[in-house]
């Protein structure tokens, strides 16, 4: 065999192994691939699922008092006027407490109803329906009065990648106008409608003492609201006082595993049924 045919054969041989080589990686890449989508899938799904449950949900629990003719700016109703089925949520489930809604579910899509478990793991992971689902529930603290008769409040919800849940309150702290165009929230119970005003909002430790409830109209309760507004992210010119009535809404957040964000609402008004 002459040089030049010998270091022909070579080349070919490198080829090949070239081509087995891309062939192995390429093989490789699309199981890594299919791996990624049928764990992604799940999650995918499971977040549809969650979001379309209660979307349907809203729509037959939730009168608005709108008509469907009605153009988007005009569906932001005056929250006196909803009205929520209690009757039909009790029958689904026996530990809904009440409903928690913002006035623009557009911008926020916080509409759903409230639960109240044995546990703070209770509706964690599962729905109203019983069913286990990552977005889990918007639920009260379990050690809470399930009649919101408490002077502190804490109402917890996932913070969902599709903004489902309490995913939508990042937008406080990414927007700078947000907090002017969206002050208030409305929790509705069988007894009556209570309006919140947000006075603060801002990222805490898991292990704050802002976990703790059963507080009484005393220094106690006032210290815990002043350490509350001084860490807030923005000065809302409102600071409560001990005979306040406030609700915190709690969710997950980006910054890492052991913080929280959190918004701050301090009663101002109600509707009795």
């Amino acid at each position: 065999m002459s040089e030049h045919e010998s270091g022909k054969t070579q080349e070919n041989r490198k080829k090949g192994r070239e081509r087995k080589l891309t062939t192995v990686l390429l093989i490789a890449a699309v199981a890594v691939m299919v791996f990624a989508l049928a764990r992604l899938i799940p999650i995918i799904m499971d977040y549809r699922n969650s979001e379309d449950a209660y979307m349907d949900l809203a729509g037959d629990i939730v009168d608005a008092g709108t008509d469907e003719e009605e153009t988007e700016a005009e569906e932001e109703t005056d929250w006196s006027d909803v009205v929520i089925d209690f009757s039909s949520l009790k029958e689904i489930n026996s530990d809904v407490v009440g409903w928690i809604r913002f006035d623009d579910t557009t911008a926020l899509p916080i509409d759903y109803p409230i639960l109240h478990g044995e546990t703070d793991n209770t509706y964690l992971r599962t729905n109203l329906y019983g069913e286990s689902h990552t977005a889990g529930s918007i639920f009260l603290e379990s050690a809470n009065s399930p009649d919101f008769s408490d002077l502190y409040n804490i109402i917890y919800g996932h913070n969902m990648r599709n903004n489902t849940m309490f995913g939508s309150l990042k937008q406080y702290k990414r927007d700078e106008d947000f907090y002017d165009e969206n002050p208030f929230f409305t929790i509705y119970t069988e007894e009556g409608a209570y309006r919140y005003q947000i006075f603060t909002y801002e990222e805490i430790k898991d292990d704050s003492s802002f976990y703790s409830v059963g507080y009484a109209a005393d220094d106690a309760y006032q210290d815990l609201i002043d350490e509350i507004v001084a860490g807030s992210m923005r000065d809302t010119g409102i600071t409560p006082t001990a005979g306040d009535r406030i609700v915190m809404l709690s969710t997950c957040t980006s910054t890492g595993d052991d913080y929280r964000f959190v918004v701050f609402g301090v009663f101002t008004d109600q509707v009795t049924y």
